[in-house]
């Protein structure tokens, strides 16, 4: 037991809004994904994901305002300032593409679009789970196999978007090679984002083991 966990009660609304942060991003990934399979139509659900983000980077504010207020936290000041952002950069991104999908005009949907969203949104059911075992800090393993689960993922998310690229560059309709790359390009950097998370989370995990 660490000297400071004596003095005082570790401050636990951290975990509180970190989760909250992994259920927004669950969230928003549910929607991604039911967007890309409902196009052209569906796309009136955008607005859902932009009050999503807008939510996050409320709790986002709240982390950093209560970093600056507690003089006790469950974790190090740093593992918390690392993690705030690195969440929040996920509920961006996804945002992000969820904008191009409901603002290009994509005629209808493919495989690609909903295997990358499906993706995502595994990686999102991932990050919830590992923010609830490290809330524990008590099975920095269960965080680990997480952490893992996502990397493997994101592997999955740099392959497949070299094959469709590769499939993209077949077709004639040169405005939409533009517009569809684009997107699967904002997709990947959103799995991006999540192995991100995973390697904060693990690292902090491993540090309290």
């Amino acid at each position: 037991m660490r000297i400071r966990d004596l003095i005082l009660p570790e401050d636990k609304v951290f975990f509180t809004l970190f989760k909250e942060m992994a259920v927004k991003i669950a969230e928003a990934a549910t929607t991604l994904n039911e967007i890309t399979h409902e196009l052209p139509e569906g796309t009136e659900k955008g607005h859902k994901v932009r009050q999503i983000e807008h939510y996050g980077d409320e709790i986002t504010r709240k982390i950093f305002e209560q970093l600056d207020e507690s003089l006790i936290t469950p974790l190090e000041p740093e593992e918390i300032a690392r993690l705030a952002p690195v969440f929040d950069d996920v509920l961006d991104k996804i945002d992000w593409v969820t904008h191009q999908l409901c603002n290009y005009g994509i005629p209808a949907t493919n495989d690609v679009l909903k295997e990358y969203s499906y993706l995502i949104l595994l990686a999102g059911t991932e990050i919830t789970q590992a923010v609830e075992s490290l809330s524990t800090l008590k099975n920095p393993d269960e965080v680990k196999i997480h952490s893992q689960e996502i990397s493997r993922l994101y592997n999955l998310s740099t392959e497949l978007l070299s094959r469709a690229v590769l499939e993209l560059f077949k077709t004639q309709d040169l405005l939409l090679i533009i517009k569809l790359k684009d997107i699967y390009e904002s997709m990947a950097k959103v799995m991006e984002k999540c192995n991100d998370v995973g390697h904060a989370l693990n690292d902090i995990a491993m540090a309290h083991a």
